[in-house]
């Protein structure tokens, strides 16, 4: 049977048992405990080895699941969903091997999940998404030999890790960058992280984690502070705390300008370098949009807005200064229109760790298509206006003029004549 046609029909059949009466299923042991309100929390334990599979009959209510020493391989999409109030999910010391990124659907309410002491080579990180509550991750005892760089997008609310005793020899920067170096007193929370027995590789990739296992005070607490490396062989079985990698410095990026406002239609180069060891590479990021609510020429240019999803890689050049480990990059914007404006990101990576610097682009004017659409609704008004006023003369009555045909000009009044008589002309 299809894999997706048997999930569906295993939550199916699981809401409609869980509809019936929320009976314990077999193989397994439930216990409720009663609370002050009047409503249990329902733990269930299913640890027998002849177990093969995730039990379809698991009780609605159950707020603790705990699969333990059982023969269950394969976790399956939607194999937790009947329980949708489920707070603790312990699947340890089973024989997993693959889980589904979907395995996790309906559970938003997670909080704590332990999968130590399995066979997982992967962990489908992205599945994280279907539990945003999570705040404790073990994957203790597995064989993850490699943490991908977008794990860290899901990984931004879990204050305990523990990725110990796995085959793991660095961390990815976008991980490590979750942890600042920042005074525990100051930080708004600490984060717990389990990273011994592995074999680590003591080199650039790793500078950060050994800044974090020197400083004093942190807000990233080490189960086991006495991590030590396993390369190369000069190092190995060195602490931490005493490696020093001269020859490794994390990048650090700045921009000429960190807001920039422009014409429309002109032209703008941003700005960027970038120090390190080894030499960083550069790239620039559109990450943000502009806000054009407060600008009430541009409500109408909504539709000219760049609609293409964000954040997006923007290509640019890149050069080599003659000093060692110094290096910058632009990117050139020709005729810049609305869609142009928002915020960029200049984005430094090495060995050693990431630094990025923003600029933001705001562009100012009006668009031709709107001034002339807006002259053109002046000029109506205009028109419209005199030919209101107009209108009453054309249909006034004519009057009959009472001169005479060749005259022209306004009729001026007649003058008046005084005769005096010729004796009184002295």
């Amino acid at each position: 049977m299809h894999p997706v046609i048997y999930a569906g029909l295993t939550l199916c059949l699981a809401l409609v048992v869980c509809a019936q009466s929320p009976s314990c299923p077999s193989l397994c042991t439930c216990v409720l405990h009663d609370r002050s309100n009047s409503k249990g929390l329902r733990t269930v334990l299913c640890k027998n080895p002849a177990l093969t599979a995730i039990p379809i009959d698991l009780p609605c209510d159950t707020v603790k699941f705990r699969l333990e020493r059982t023969s269950v391989s394969r976790i399956f999409r939607g194999a937790f969903s009947a329980m949708p109030e489920l707070l603790y999910l312990w699947l340890t010391y089973n024989s997993i091997t693959v889980l589904h990124p979907r395995s996790f659907t309906n559970l938003s309410s997670l909080h704590e999940l332990r999968l130590d002491g399995n066979l997982l080579s992967t962990f489908p990180w992205e599945g994280l998404r279907d539990v945003p509550r999570l705040r404790t991750l073990g994957l203790h005892n597995n064989r993850l030999a490699r943490i991908p760089p977008l794990a860290a997008r899901y990984l931004g609310n879990v204050t305990y890790l523990d990725l110990s005793s796995n085959r793991l020899s660095t961390l990815p920067n976008d991980l490590t960058a979750l942890w600042p170096l920042s005074d525990a007193t100051q930080s708004q929370r600490s984060v717990v992280l389990g990273l011994q027995d592995n074999p680590w590789v003591c080199d650039c990739r790793l500078s950060t984690l050994l800044d974090i296992s020197k400083a004093p005070e942190s807000s990233l607490v080490l189960l086991d502070q006495f991590l030590t490396c396993s390369e190369p062989p000069d190092l190995a079985g060195v602490p931490f705390q005493s490696v020093e990698l001269t020859r490794c410095r994390r990048p650090y990026a700045v921009t000429s300008a960190t807001k920039i406002t422009a014409l429309l239609g002109s032209n703008v180069l941003l700005r960027c370098d970038a120090t390190g060891h080894p030499a960083p590479t550069i790239m620039w990021i559109k990450s943000a949009r502009p806000n054009l609510y407060n600008q009430a020429c541009c409500k109408q240019m909504q539709s000219s807005i760049d609609s293409r999803r964000l954040p997006r890689k923007l290509s640019g050049y890149v050069h080599e200064s003659p000093r060692v480990g110094i290096r910058w990059s632009a990117v050139s914007l020709n005729g810049i229109s609305y869609k142009d404006a928002g915020e960029y990101r200049c984005r430094a990576q090495n060995m050693a760790g990431i630094s990025e610097a923003i600029v933001s682009l705001n562009v100012v004017g009006i668009m031709a298509e709107y001034a002339n659409s807006k002259n053109s609704g002046q000029q109506q008004t205009v028109a419209k206006s005199n030919y209101s006023q107009r209108k009453p003369k054309q249909k006034s009555k004519a009057i009959p003029s009472l001169l005479p045909r060749n005259m022209t000009g306004k009729p001026s009044l007649p003058k008046r004549v005084i005769k005096i008589p010729k004796a009184s002309r002295d």
